[in-house]
């Protein structure tokens, strides 16, 4: 994943239209220079519906053709014959038609997880960039609805809480922030007045929080 030339964090993008911009710092970027929330994962999540609903049509298609011819024969008092030849199209229908959907199972998951792990990683250079933001401000980043993104912001705190952190500031609003700064998420901030070993953890922009609001 390339870097944003403007804010330089590793973000991926977010297609408004046709225009492209990071999800961090919101300055507009080259399509397809990164991966994008938009897209990331429908290919794989298209495909495994796609290959799913065939290999259902190939043992309904193929399971009728050899009822079928079963029937016919039957009706010629030709059970043996019919057998004979209706089971290689049960036989290979089957076969055939639950590798597809097995197939397409694993690609829809694998599109799932690529989906996850791209807005994951949207969010958190999203509330490295910022310090702290709300549901609405990364609903907006990322092109999402608002209760889409804060489950999503909520079950990444609970994933990954030595990372994000979920504050109440006094007016009740929910914030999430930086639980820990590392070095790949930029620099430790260290408030004015105070020494260099009070480091803030929650970054600019987090008046009023109360730390410790999840667990």
């Amino acid at each position: 994943m390339s870097p944003c030339p403007a804010c330089g964090r590793e973000a991926p993008i977010v297609y408004r239209g046709v225009v492209s911009y990071c999800t961090a710092c919101g300055t507009l970027r080259a399509p397809l220079s990164t991966a994008s929330v938009n897209l990331a994962g429908k290919p794989a999540k298209v495909g495994g519906t796609v290959a799913s609903v065939a290999g259902g049509l190939v043992i309904l298609v193929g399971g009728s053709i050899a009822l079928c011819i079963g029937l016919i024969f039957a009706a010629f008092h030709l059970v043996g014959v019919g057998l004979a030849l209706a089971s290689p199209f049960a036989v290979v229908s089957l076969v055939l038609g639950v590798v597809l959907v097995w197939r397409g199972g694993l690609l829809r998951r694998a599109g799932a997880r690529t989906e996850q792990t791209t807005h994951e990683q949207a969010l958190v250079e999203l509330v490295a960039h910022r310090g702290t933001i709300t549901a609405t401000d990364a609903a907006i980043a990322l092109g999402l609805g608002v209760e889409e993104a804060d489950g999503k912001l909520t079950a990444l705190a609970k994933s990954q809480p030595e990372r994000i952190a979920i504050d109440v500031d006094d007016d009740g609003i929910i914030r999430y922030r930086i639980a820990r700064w590392a070095t790949d998420m930029g620099p430790r901030v260290t408030p004015p007045d105070s020494s260099p070993d009070d480091t803030l953890e929650a970054g600019p922009g987090t008046p009023g929080a109360r730390k410790g609001a999840f667990k």
